[in-house]
């Protein structure tokens, strides 16, 4: 396994810690001793620290196979990329304005494309495939470096639970809004937090099935929804796109305001290209030969190149048909045909409802397992007494801060925000740098793609924050 092709003429080569390096003087014997050394090493950090291999997925369409699955693995980029985050890129545009915003876009992807490449690299070390990112980061950088990245993808997957929430009440409001105009109904409950209690309701008998496995027909279905509503609102943005409406410079406010809602814009953006944490989940679906980094690059590059151009449409064409007047949830912003509002928020009701388990479930065998672990008392519970107190709190609590702040655009740009330098630029950098050793010049564009990408983050933490503190003091959490 050589140098990656595509920095062929950059690097120096692998140091140590990788497969790469100095086989030829090594005995055959010696060699196979090394990787079963490295193989049960890797075993046992894995087990020490509770790492376990996914499961591969179902293969129901035998042609995506050929060639290795790399048209399978583009199939899962895509699906992992295009969700919820779309709905909210028009906004985001309509902030940043027509220069801004499409540069924004170009450049977010041009930074996850590298970082996803690296990250791609890291996939086998010492002869060990690692399953997950956490493995990858445990035995490359060190089980304190795992912590801090496992803290923010408990952070990503919490936060992504509660935007959900919202989203899906934002859907179903509509939905009922649409009903009672109707049938004319002197009182409606259609609020969002109204629609976000509902919806947790839903998710207290959801979230009580074992493992995600056992509901393997619900992500298929919500992977079809995803591709579906956004489908939706590009047609709904295709047909309104003759109003030509919007900006260079993007929506007029004062300075503060402006200055943070573009930065929550940013936010906005890192979380919809945001793959990074089922990336090698991913790979590991792959079959050799040929080796599944190479296969890997190639589903990276068409799956994020289709995603960019889906992304660019969906955010360009729906700033033309609304301008600076697009809402945060673009669905919302038309009122018909009303036949392909209402079919496409019925598809992110049904897109919310196994997405927020997929971004749950983890958290649910974390608590579980560190209660088990740590509190005696916890291990005189029967397992199902446990899965119910833990996984009703966890939504009850989610779908309170969900109804309390009801601001999807809001807490997509903080997910993103948090997740965005650490989790898809730093450790996929840091583990490459330590692996193969590039020259000075690509190290020099890593620490400023670095440093470039830090404070993104953080000032799209500040963005985030500043507006979810305003919506909250002028929310009316009225009860009609």
């Amino acid at each position: 396994m050589g140098t990656p092709s595509w920095q062929h003429h950059d690097a120096q080569g692998p140091i140590e810690l990788t497969p790469f390096r100095s086989k030829d003087a090594l005995s055959q014997q010696q060699q196979q001793q090394h990787a079963d050394d490295q193989l049960q090493h890797h075993i046992m950090l894995d087990k020490e620290y509770g790492i376990q291999s996914s499961r591969k997925p179902k293969q129901w369409w035998e042609f995506l196979q050929h060639g290795g699955g790399w048209l399978l693995a583009t199939a899962h980029i895509v699906t992992a990329i295009i969700g919820a985050g779309v709905l909210g890129l028009p906004y985001a545009l309509s902030w940043l304005g027509w220069v801004g915003g499409i540069f924004i876009l170009l450049l977010f992807y041009v930074i996850t494309l590298w970082s996803s490449l690296m990250l791609a690299e890291c996939h086998e070390t010492n002869g060990v495939k690692h399953p997950t990112y956490r493995a990858a980061v445990l035995h490359v950088l060190g089980p304190v470096h795992a912590a801090i990245l496992a803290l923010f993808q408990y952070f990503n997957l919490v936060l992504s639970s509660i935007g959900y929430t919202v989203a899906a009440g934002q859907s179903l409001r509509m939905l009922v809004g649409e009903v009672c105009g109707r049938t004319r109904f002197d009182t409606c409950y259609n609020k969002v937090w109204q629609m976000s209690l509902v919806f947790g309701v839903c998710q207290l008998f959801l979230s009580q099935l074992p493992s995600l496995e056992d509901a393997w027909w619900s992500s298929i279905i919500g992977a079809a929804m995803s591709f579906m509503y956004s489908t939706c609102a590009l047609a709904l943005g295709a047909s309104k796109a003759h109003h030509r409406l919007g900006s260079v410079y993007g929506r007029h406010a004062a300075p503060v305001p402006k200055a943070m809602n573009i930065f929550n814009a940013l936010g906005s953006i890192a979380f919809a290209y945001n793959f990074t944490g089922v990336l090698m989940e991913i790979q590991s679906t792959l079959h050799e030969p040929p080796k599944a980094r190479i296969n890997m690059r190639r589903a990276i590059h068409t799956g994020m190149g289709g995603s960019l151009l889906f992304y660019l449409a969906v955010s360009i064409l729906g700033y033309l048909a609304l301008g600076d007047g697009v809402p945060g949830d673009i669905l919302t912003g038309f009122s018909g045909p009303a036949a392909v509002v209402s079919a496409a928020n019925v598809m992110v009701l049904l897109h919310m409802l196994p997405a927020y388990q997929v971004f749950s479930q983890p958290v649910f065998h974390g608590t579980e397992q560190a209660l088990t672990e740590h509190v005696p008392g916890v291990r005189r519970l029967p397992a199902w007494g446990l899965r119910i107190i833990v996984r009703s709190c966890y939504v009850v609590f989610t779908t309170t801060v969900a109804a309390v702040m009801p601001f999807f655009t809001d807490i997509i740009g903080l997910v993103g925000a948090l997740v965005f330098w650490p989790a898809a630029v730093y450790y996929p950098v840091t583990m490459y740098k330590k692996l193969y050793n590039p020259r000075k010049p690509v190290r020099d564009l890593m620490f400023a793609m670095n440093v470039a990408a830090a404070l993104t983050s953080a000032v799209a933490v500040v963005g985030a924050s500043y507006n979810i503190a305003t919506h909250v003091q002028n929310y009316t959490f009225g009860w009609f």
